[in-house]
């Protein structure tokens, strides 16, 4: 057991005038300068979590009443941050604001006013109309919507958001690799255009601090100015163990910080077996205990109901009902990542899984804005319990506990020739969309300042640079439906439709957990429709072309001894043909049909049999959805999940599906970006190996 005392992080204020009525930050001041004397700028505001970021862009875009599309990374987080903006506005503005959450949800509800042939109708016709009955227009969305908005992905384009002059990205340090460069290259590409096309001129990123290939790209990569809000800042931010003097405030407490090991989604069990401490650290403050798993959080929040005395809640993706008097009443909150960003709430101390790099700060950071010392006890991994051991009882910055964390935990999700080999060829193809409908005069300016864009942005690696050629070999060697999948933010995954018959709840969430962990049966969509309750059918009309699956579910099944749940692997003849006929290299990602899933119930009861009801809907994904849409991307290789992540250094978050052939389970399957992620792990491996850096061949 190691104990870690951070320190505190504050911030120094200035009795300026600002247009909200606070002392505002250094980094605020900056954001506010920047917005109102310069046409044309990328931004980095990498203040530290509680320092008011949102209010450092949402002010000045409000003072210069800038139409301004704020992109989040989940839904959860759009309509928390609508209702924090929609106060703010209410308290410091006089002319018409318009805050808008623009999700599918919304698009879906409002398709019978605006449109209803398309969502990228009636989200035109939305802002257009909006435009016309106020002063302006702040759009909250996510990266999707944007990407779909940007590449004409809905039957009917969208244009009206080429009317928007600024773009803030919230959370920016944890999309993938794919999900960053995607929204980097078509930001600094909107920004490119005529003012005239695209009005699109100013653009902030709020972020962890970059390292150095994101420095390098948005100091290069972008074509406009780029600034860092915080980089000549380093008087205006003061680490404390004491509380700071005037003129300071304290956005993020000193921590007391006990490090312990759990296994990977079994911190749940490793709270329970420690009972007695986990109680009495419970009893000593409001507390949130933050795990991964949502079978974790239903069975501590069980068994804490079960014992304490006082309030227990629980919020995660099956039970965020008012999640508002959850928040405010609370003396124990259970949650998962629901939790970890976005409307504040009040805790003394947090216990938390921290199984890899970003959850780890990100729940560190829900205590804040105290000066006094808080306690804080994380589970991790029995690596990186280690590397902290050598630590023990020493007082650390922050910025000096992010750098540890840098260097313990792995990053799969970034391999060095990603971006040469697949973000360029997200980028190409693009480009041909682009031509195709571009007018004849301006093709060739299209062409020369997108190739000039994808250079900047993916030809240069850690070890070596690609030319223009060379990327273009690389995506001419892709099958075109895997160049399709790439067009859109995210990758493939495989969902259900899920009725929670426990809280007459619904919502859309991973098949794979579903399978694995819920006390579940799987319908066809009519039966689904008979027993949910009314109030739940438009859910239906709005999701059933994006789920393979319909489930009834009722709750977790009793985990084994290890805690694991139902073993949960694809199979069928299309997986056969692929392996047999490839190696691992030879092998490349591709979108499959005629996959299959089954389920072995591992010592934990039903192997669930309604999985029929699924395989039959992914059997005909093609008669759901756009042709080129069928089937599911894909890369399979040799060795089981355990062998394969010990291979090539991947995590416990980097999800791998064993594949069982004539009932061996010899080989793995990752699919959507994790499979493209995957090849260039296996592909970066052999390069090392042949000692080959320069040859395209081998990367």
């Amino acid at each position: 057991m190691t104990t870690l005392n951070l320190a505190g992080v504050a911030l120094r204020t200035y009795d300026h005038p600002y247009p909200f009525d606070v002392a505002p930050f250094a980094h605020q001041r900056e954001m506010l300068w920047l917005f109102q004397e310069r046409d044309r700028f990328v931004a980095v505001n990498d203040s530290p979590t509680g320092g008011g970021k949102t209010s450092s862009w949402l002010a000045p875009v409000l003072d210069e009443q800038l139409d301004t599309i704020a992109i989040y990374p989940t839904n959860a987080l759009i309509a928390d941050q609508q209702d924090a903006i929609q106060r703010a506005v209410d308290d410091a503005v006089n002319h018409d604001v318009a805050v808008l959450r623009v999700t599918a949800d919304r698009l879906a509800e409002r398709s019978d006013q605006f449109a209803p042939n398309s969502h990228g109708g009636v989200l035109d016709d939305w802002l257009q109309q909006e435009g016309r009955y106020n002063d302006q227009r702040i759009l909250l969305t996510n990266p999707d919507l944007l990407v779909m908005m940007r590449r004409n992905l809905y039957r009917r384009g969208s244009r009206e958001y080429k009317d928007f002059e600024a773009a803030i990205v919230d959370e920016f340090h944890r999309a993938g690799r794919k999900e960053q460069n995607t929204l980097r290259f078509l930001l600094d590409e909107m920004q490119a255009e005529d003012e005239e096309i695209v009005a699109l001129r100013k653009v902030a990123f709020l972020s962890a601090t970059p390292d150095e290939r994101q420095e390098r790209l948005f100091e290069h990569a972008m074509e406009a100015p780029y600034v860092r809000i915080t980089k000549e800042n380093c008087c205006e931010l003061a680490s404390f163990t004491d509380p700071p003097g005037d003129d300071w405030y304290g956005v993020m407490p000193p921590i007391e910080l006990n490090v312990r090991t759990a296994p990977t989604f079994g911190t749940g069990e490793t709270l329970k077996s420690d009972e007695e401490e986990t109680l009495s650290f419970c009893r000593r403050g409001r507390t949130v205990i933050m795990l991964d798993g949502i079978h974790e959080v239903e069975a501590v929040h069980r068994w804490l109901q079960n014992t304490l005395d006082g309030r227990v809640e629980r919020i995660d993706g099956f039970d965020r009902g008012d999640k508002r008097e959850k928040l405010n009443q609370f003396d124990v909150l259970v949650s998962n990542s629901a939790v970890e960003v976005g409307i504040d709430f009040d805790v003394d101390r947090i216990l938390f899984a921290g199984h890899d790099k970003d959850s780890f700060l990100q729940r560190l950071g829900r205590l804040r804005s105290e000066t006094c010392l808080r306690k804080a006890r994380c589970y991790v991994p029995a690596g990186i319990a280690d590397m902290l051991s050598n630590h023990d009882s020493e007082t650390l910055t922050r910025q000096e506990l992010d750098e540890l964390l840098d260097d313990a935990y792995p990053e799969p999700r970034r391999p060095e020739t990603f971006d040469a080999r697949y973000s360029a060829a997200e980028a190409f193809e693009h480009l041909n969309d682009r031509l195709r409908n571009a007018p004849p005069d301006e093709v060739q300016e299209i062409k020369r300042s997108t190739l000039d864009r994808i250079k900047r942005h993916f030809g240069i690696g850690s070890e070596t640079e690609f030319s223009l050629r060379d990327m273009e070999a690389f995506t001419g060697a892709l099958n075109w439906r895997v160049l399709t999948k790439l067009q859109w933010y995210r990758g493939d995954s495989i969902q259900s439709l899920v009725y929670d018959r426990t809280r007459e709840y619904v919502t859309v969430y991973d098949l794979f957990y579903l399978l694995r962990y819920g006390n579940v049966e799987f319908v066809d969509r009519g039966t689904f429709e008979r027993i949910i309750p009314d109030r739940h059918r438009d859910s239906i009309d709005r999701s059933h072309r994006y789920v393979d699956g319909f489930c009834i579910y009722d709750g977790t099944i009793q985990t084994n001894d290890e805690g694991y749940g139902r073993n949960v692997y694809f199979t069928g003849g299309t997986l056969n043909a692929w392996l047999d006929q490839t190696s691992n290299t030879g092998r490349k990602p591709q979108t499959k049909s005629g996959l299959r899933i089954d389920v072995d119930p591992n010592g934990t009861g039903s192997r669930v049999p309604s999985i029929t009801k699924v395989n039959e809907r992914l059997r005909k994904r093609g008669e759901r959805v756009d042709d080129e849409e069928e089937g599911l991307l894909c890369y399979a290789v040799s060795g089981s999940p355990s062998r394969v992540k010990r291979q090539y250094g991947l995590d416990d978050f980097f999800f791998l599906y064993p594949i069982q052939v004539q009932n061996k389970a010899v080989h793995s399957l990752a699919i959507g970006t994790d499979a493209l992620y995957l090849h260039c792990h296996v592909l970066e491996q052999k390069n090392r190996l042949t000692d080959d850096t320069g040859s395209i061949n081998s990367i």
